[in-house]
């Protein structure tokens, strides 16, 4: 091999290297910008009725209702972005477009829980609504 190809050879490992750092980077740029919480979709918050929380329950669009521990008032929760971080894996898609009253205030829940879901908090039920068994309760 002439010196000729060597240099060729190493100008191509230099520029594929360079490719792929510079790809490598974009991408890192990518998801630095999903995480950034400018970026999340904006919360309002609204009232809403049962029915309306109850079309909110897929996977990707996942809405509960929790009686509030002190002031008994049913807040809405849109925890959509939480669901996969959620410690306790699936089982917080067992209440979505429902009440979850029972399963959040359950002993598996820190105290923390109560500070952290505010961030997810959009809204309150329509006054004279309850979830059923709330109601018959």
């Amino acid at each position: 091999m002439d010196l000729a190809q060597i240099l060729i050879i190493a100008a191509l490992g230099v520029a594929i290297v360079a490719f792929i750092i510079v790809r490598q980077s974009r991408d890192y740029g990518k998801q630095l910008e999903q995480l950034d919480p400018k970026k999340k979709k904006p919360r309002e918050f609204g009232v809403y009725t049962l029915d309306e929380v109850a079309k909110h329950n897929k996977r990707d669009d996942a809405w509960i209702i929790v009686q509030h521990k002190e002031t008994k008032e049913y807040r809405v929760y849109d925890v959509t972005d939480y669901v996969d971080e959620h410690p306790g894996g699936e089982s917080i898609l067992k209440n979505i477009g429902g009440d979850a009253t029972e399963g959040f205030h359950g002993p598996q829940h820190p105290i923390t829980t109560y500070l952290m879901v505010e961030e997810y908090c959009i809204g309150k039920l329509a006054e004279g609504e309850a979830p059923p068994t709330a109601a018959s309760s």
